[in-house]
């Protein structure tokens, strides 16, 4: 019983050894712009967050974590008599060195600013100056926040949550919407959610219009508030009736929200085929000018011929290709009853109103795209509300959502109007922001989307992502941002995600608030997972 005890003992010499080697808490830097860290493994660091860096001499620096990493060194060689060593030694005569290896935490940070002591918080220009022995601490909920303002400036910030840890709000600024803003999530990270977040403040908080290209309805609620016992924070109480009122109050205020649905009476998701040019008209049949040629011509004197009407549709062109009696108008006939194009539920008759028409003065529209029957109505409708904006002679700024938007800008479209369409948002992404066009692009692969629609885009909204490849691709296309802080988004937890750009500086990792409007789109229930029932005899 008696060498039972030995390998117990053993443990405990090497803990109060490892006490004695313990690292001590370090920071340099050669610049002072980029500090390096180094501190105990139980030292509370996270990547992307923040610390308070205390040199030598000098103000305190607020820094920010863009580098983490569990490193491990020898620390000492201890020789161990064989009574130490435990049973296994076998003679008590016997023994041995025994190295012991020391775990640490090193890290980079980039400094943000000096603090300036005393009460309330100043944050201010950090000189660039280096320095070596200094210490560091984690920075205070107080400092972190006073530094946020200071980026933000006297923008308008949106509360859209708190940073990871629940310490700080987040307040967005909401002049960066100006930028396009690329949205990337695995399917149940949150994505949908959050953008409803995002979407929602901006309504309240702004006079920004917005159209939501919506393929799964779930945004068609939005504008509507839930009841107070349902707007929660996670882990907390409802909020207020207090809260409650001044958000409804705020709600109606910010304007109306139209939702235009293939099953609505009050907006058809209807067009007319003239709201579209001559070129759009033709990728409805997937006709081509060049290959097509004859046929194109038949077609663009049939169009020409209704050009006095403000507005028409299939059956004016259908009248005049059977007046026309030629060949090729009698293949143009057949190419429209052969696709049954004329059939789609997305045209309008010529004595109702285009959804197109309430873009103009609108706050909000919402295009349930999902109430659509199939792919190719989606497609001309993305094609129209995008062509409707480059044709548009008033130059009034304009936020474009495009949810799951892997369905409007596939780099590898099947055919001329899915083409055609990627090329409209490649020409949005590079030169709509001088006509006052912004984009939200939300998606939960990056790789599914034209490389030249996300380069374009200057904000990231990035939630848990698993691939490895994406990772690699988001952190190639947003360099500005630190790769590892992008890697992290194979922890986040679902509602959590990384901010970066224009309506983030410096970038943030966020916990998502709550939403206020109830989410129009739902999974379908799990029922099949229940114990299945047998049929009494």
């Amino acid at each position: 019983m008696a060498t039972r005890t030995k390998v117990p003992k053993l443990q405990m010499m090497r803990k109060e050894l490892l006490h004695r080697l313990v690292v001590p808490v370090q920071a340099w830097s050669m610049s002072g712009r980029d500090v390096q860290i180094v501190a105990p493994f139980e030292t509370e660091l996270e990547m992307g967050g923040f610390v308070v860096v205390v040199p030598p001499t000098g103000p305190e620096l607020l820094v920010q974590i863009t580098e983490l990493e569990l490193a491990e060194r020898e620390g000492a060689v201890v020789r161990l008599a064989g009574d130490e060593i435990g049973p296994l030694a076998g003679d008590a005569g016997v023994s041995a060195d025994v190295t012991l290896m020391v775990r640490y935490i090193s890290g980079v940070g980039h400094v943000l600013g000096a603090v300036e002591p005393g009460r309330p918080v100043r944050i201010v220009e950090a000189p660039a100056q280096g320095f070596q022995e200094g210490t560091l601490r984690v920075a205070a909920p107080d400092e972190i926040a006073t530094l946020l303002r200071r980026h933000r400036g006297d923008q308008l910030g949106l509360d859209v949550g708190t940073t990871a840890s629940g310490a700080v709000r987040v307040g967005l600024k909401a002049s960066g919407f100006a930028r396009h803003t690329f949205m990337v999530g695995q399917s149940g990270s949150g994505k949908t959610y959050t953008l409803g977040v995002l979407l929602e403040r901006l309504l309240v908080n702004t006079t920004l219009p917005f159209v939501i290209l919506d393929p799964n309805g779930d945004y068609v609620h939005l504008g509507s508030v839930m009841s107070r016992e349902r707007i929660a924070p996670r882990g907390k109480p409802p909020i207020s009736q207090r809260l409650h009122g001044e958000l409804r109050r705020s709600m109606r205020a910010a304007g109306d929200v139209a939702v235009a649905s293939a099953h609505s009476d009050t907006l058809p998701l209807r067009f007319h085929l003239s709201d579209l040019s001559l070129a759009e008209q033709a990728l409805t049949m997937g006709l081509d000018a060049l290959r097509d040629s004859e046929e194109f011509s038949a077609f663009s004197d049939a169009v020409d011929a209704l050009g006095h009407l403000d507005r028409y549709g299939f059956d004016g062109v259908r009248a005049q290709l059977e007046d026309a009696d030629d060949e090729w108008s009698q293949r143009v006939l057949r190419r429209i009853k052969n696709l049954r194009v004329a059939d789609w539920s997305v045209w309008a008759r010529t004595d109702e109103p285009s959804f197109l028409s309430r873009i103009a003065g609108t706050r909000g529209l919402v295009l349930d795209l999902g109430s659509l029957a199939n792919a190719r109505e989606r497609s001309v409708v993305a094609l129209a509300v995008m062509g409707f904006f480059r044709r548009r002679v008033q130059r009034r700024a304009f936020l474009l959502v495009f949810d799951e938007a892997h369905n409007f800008f596939d780099p590898d479209p099947d055919d001329e109007l899915q083409r055609v369409a990627v090329e409209y948002g490649v020409w949005i992404a590079g030169e709509g922001r001088k006509y006052g066009l912004h984009m939200v692009v939300s998606t939960q692969r990056p790789q599914k989307i034209h490389r030249n629609v996300i380069s374009q885009c200057d904000n990231l909204v990035l939630m848990r992502m698993n691939s490895k490849a994406d990772i690699a691709e988001l952190s190639s296309i947003f360099s500005f941002v630190p790769s590892a802080m992008i890697n992290e988004a194979r922890l986040f937890a679902q509602g959590e995600f990384l901010v970066a750009g224009p309506i983030a500086t410096p970038p943030l990792r966020v916990a998502t608030g709550p939403r206020w409007c109830p989410e129009g789109g739902a999974d379908l229930p799990t029922t099949w997972t229940l114990p299945r029932t047998e049929p009494r005899s």
